[in-house]
């Protein structure tokens, strides 16, 4: 008798946890535009993680993505304070009304802060997360210049967080905005001088019923078909 109670409590527990999961899921799209932060022409990176820890796994994604930036752009965050300086500088000498004392004052915050190359944005999907990059940053050479280090030391420097995947374009779902996407990161191997060369095309979709794989593939190959294969 004990060991059926036993039992029904362990089933009745993990009955519980998929609905508490489930409801997780519906609360995430009761407001899609809200919950969901990425917009297009945003440049970022994209990371798998492990369920349940997206958010940790975006801390240790930015630690990691500002420890290589800061080797690879050296100078870029005094760069961007200098840049943001000066453009605030400019209603602070218009007439002394109020908005010119309130952009005078957020000029002075702004200049006390350090400017963010990275910031994590929500997706809504679990296991992935999204996180956008300052303009003057291209994420696929940071990730090169993240693996090629990763190659030489062998040493891991993430717990929670899988694959890392550059995002150099983000465009709506809509196809045709897709192909002009991958038109542009294409850009090198549609050149008029650019050697014949071989190129893969994988395509993942999640939580987009408009979008098929037998579609995309031939649309966004069709620029590339005539010189490469």
């Amino acid at each position: 008798m004990a060991k059926r109670s036993g039992e029904r409590g362990a089933a009745g527990a993990a009955n519980q946890k998929r609905v508490r999961r489930y409801q997780h899921m519906r609360d995430g799209f009761k407001n899609p535009q809200k919950a969901f932060e990425i917009s297009p022409g945003m440049k970022g990176f994209f990371a798998t993680c492990t369920r349940g820890r997206e958010k940790k796994s975006a801390a240790e994604t930015i630690d990691l993505l500002e420890s290589y930036a800061a080797q690879l752009y050296p100078g870029l965050e005094d760069e961007i304070a200098a840049e943001d300086g000066d453009e605030a500088a400019a209603p602070a000498a218009a007439s002394g009304d109020i908005e010119a004392e309130i952009a005078r004052e957020v000029a002075e915050m702004k200049a006390t802060s350090k400017p963010r190359l990275f910031r994590y944005l929500q997706t809504t999907i679990e296991c992935l997360i999204y996180i956008k990059c300052h303009r003057r940053i291209d994420p696929e050479r940071l990730v090169q210049f993240i693996f090629a280090d990763l190659v030489k030391t062998r040493q891991r420097k993430t717990r929670f967080t899988g694959r890392l995947i550059p995002a150099k374009v983000t465009t709506t779902s809509k196809l045709d905005a897709i192909v002009s996407g991958a038109k542009t990161v294409a850009a090198e191997l549609l050149a008029d001088d650019a050697e014949p060369s071989t190129f893969a095309l994988v395509v993942n979709i999640r939580y987009c019923d408009d979008l098929k794989r037998d579609d995309v593939i031939p649309a966004v190959a069709a620029p590339l078909d005539a010189k490469h294969k």
